[in-house]
């Protein structure tokens, strides 16, 4: 049977008191690493990083790409809704309107019938 293997994910605090002992103490990276079940790499990582950067430097890094659409809430939500159902409200109202005047202007077509073709000069 094999054993697996999982990634262990450690907390900031947790590397930070890691790394706190070892400064701390006269005791080789070695110990410190078996004392905490860790390997010895991880802890010089940890090191490297929490010299380089401090505390921020531990801290565990999005991963993934990112996204490229903002995520909207629900008041934009509301907001955008609103926006188009007023647009949506005055293209109705504009519609009547022309509908009105297509109307109007088909009566006088027939009442008045159609005017006499111009001729060209």
């Amino acid at each position: 049977m094999k054993l697996r293997h999982f990634k262990r994910k450690f907390t900031v605090d947790f590397k930070l008191r890691v790394i706190n002992y070892y400064l701390n103490n006269d005791v080789s990276m070695s110990k410190v690493a078996a004392s905490h079940n860790l390997l010895c790499s991880q802890i010089s990582i940890w090191l490297k990083l929490f010299m380089e950067g401090g505390s921020e430097a531990l801290k565990p890094k999005k991963k993934g790409r990112p996204s490229k659409m903002s995520k909207m809430t629900k008041k934009d939500a509301r907001k955008i809704l609103k926006k188009e159902s007023d647009e949506i409200a005055a293209l109705k109202s504009e519609l009547r309107q022309v509908k009105m005047e297509r109307d109007i202007l088909k009566k006088s077509l027939t009442l008045f019938g159609p005017s006499k073709p111009r001729r060209k000069q």
